[in-house]
């Protein structure tokens, strides 16, 4: 073999071998994401005085060793701090499919979404109105 074949092939393995390592850094920074979402899942869960069965039925997908990192670091910290349990409001469901929102606020803020948005079309036409009467 000759010296040029050899150093390409050199440096064919070199470009392999630092893309197969580039991946290996996604991979673990969707790892990573998956634990902090975990963990912070878990101080939601302490933050609100919510046991840590309840958070882990209510989050099924979520790694149990995760909720209860989050959770065990919350309660550390409100520990420290003296801090009081934040109770959801009695109306508020929870629902992970709404998104914590229930379906009465849901239809009452699209209602009035046109309608504020319409209010202030109208208010900027007087504004605009008076400034050429102004002129």
């Amino acid at each position: 073999m000759t010296l040029n074949v050899i150093r390409l092939r050199i440096i064919g393995f070199a470009l392999l071998l630092a893309t197969q390592l580039a991946g290996c850094d996604q991979i673990n920074d969707v790892v990573n994401k998956q634990k902090s979402n975990g963990k912070a899942v878990g101080a939601a869960c302490r933050h609100s005085g919510r046991a840590l069965e309840d958070c882990y039925q209510r989050n099924p997908k979520v790694s149990k060793s995760d909720i209860y990192a989050g959770w065990k670091e919350m309660n550390e910290y409100m520990q420290a701090k003296k801090l009081d349990v934040v109770r959801p409001s009695p109306d508020a469901s929870g629902d992970a499919e709404s998104g914590g929102i229930p379906a009465e606020k849901k239809k009452s803020s699209t209602a009035s979404a046109p309608a504020s948005a319409a209010s202030s079309v109208k208010s900027s036409g007087k504004t605009a109105s008076k400034a050429s009467a102004a002129h």
